[in-house]
């Protein structure tokens, strides 16, 4: 299970604080909010997100003001914006193939992955050479020390994930900048081999690759980003941010549909992926 931020702590502890002025327990509270039990032991330990509407009746329940509906809000607006540094995260138990563990239980959840990526071939279709040697380079993406990574067991979770290509229901839409086609993590033998692996995922029925010819890129700032459904994570060098006010995703929405409606799909994306490969070969 992924942990509970401090952020989802705090406003989780208020929720419960104000609940046991009124009902000793989430079962007695649940029957005068009108709720189930299990929704309530949700919101109080952190693990689900209330809405503002939510927080009203919440607030309501336990006869509080006015005020105490805008001090929630503002708890629940930090918990939408979370952030997690790399840093920490390899140094947790199980460091940086944990993580990939923690993806891979987070994606089972989802219906519909949405991924951008400007520079580099997203993790669930990137084969065991490729993650290896992202990894292994000195000047890899998140800059963490060679020292605090274990190469070969981040890249076998990372294989592991992409079991979900091939579950039915799931749709995966993939956009990559003609820049990843172009960018080596090590050697261009391993560029190639990638190469052919986009070819590959082309036709799955779960999938749609598409790539943004040079010409075609908007002109916006760009990092990349993927869409959980109507969560979005977002890497830096140093971290990832997490959001979940629904005014924020709804602006990544609209540059994925910018992005995706600029990309090469189906075979005109097979056939710039070839005339990459082509030209890395010469």
């Amino acid at each position: 299970m992924t942990p509970v931020s401090p952020r989802r702590r705090r406003l989780a502890a208020r929720l419960r604080a104000l609940r046991a002025g009124v009902a000793p327990s989430g079962n007695q509270f649940a029957k005068i909010i009108g709720w189930q039990q299990s929704r309530i032991s949700k919101l109080e330990t952190g693990r689900q997100l209330p809405t503002e509407a939510d927080i009203r009746a919440w607030v309501a329940a336990v006869g509080a003001s006015e005020s105490v509906v805008a001090e929630l809000v503002g708890l629940l607006a930090a918990a939408r914006i979370e952030y997690v540094t790399h840093r920490d995260e390899s140094r947790a138990a199980g460091g940086l193939a944990k993580v990939q563990a923690r993806l891979m239980e987070l994606e089972s959840r989802v219906s519909q992955i949405s991924e951008w990526q400007p520079a580099m071939v997203p993790g669930l279709v990137q084969t065991a050479a490729y993650a290896r040697e992202l990894l292994e380079r000195p000047n890899r993406p998140t800059l963490t020390d060679a020292g605090d990574v274990d190469a070969a067991a981040v890249a076998t979770e990372r294989i592991r994930r992409q079991e979900i290509l091939y579950q039915p229901g799931r749709r995966i839409e993939l956009i990559l900048g003609e820049a990843a086609l172009r960018s080596t993590p090590g050697t261009i033998s391993t560029l190639l081999g990638q190469l052919d692996r986009l070819v590959s995922v082309v036709d799955l029925p779960t999938v749609e690759l598409g790539i943004v010819p040079f010409p075609r890129m908007p002109v916006m700032p760009l990092s990349n980003f993927s869409i959980h459904d109507d969560v979005v994570y977002v890497e830096t060098l140093t971290g990832e941010q997490q959001l979940y006010e629904p005014e924020e995703v709804a602006v990544y929405v609209k540059a994925f549909r910018l992005l995706r409606a600029a990309a090469a799909t189906g075979s005109e994306a097979v056939a710039l992926i070839r005339r990459v490969a082509d030209e890395l070969r010469g």
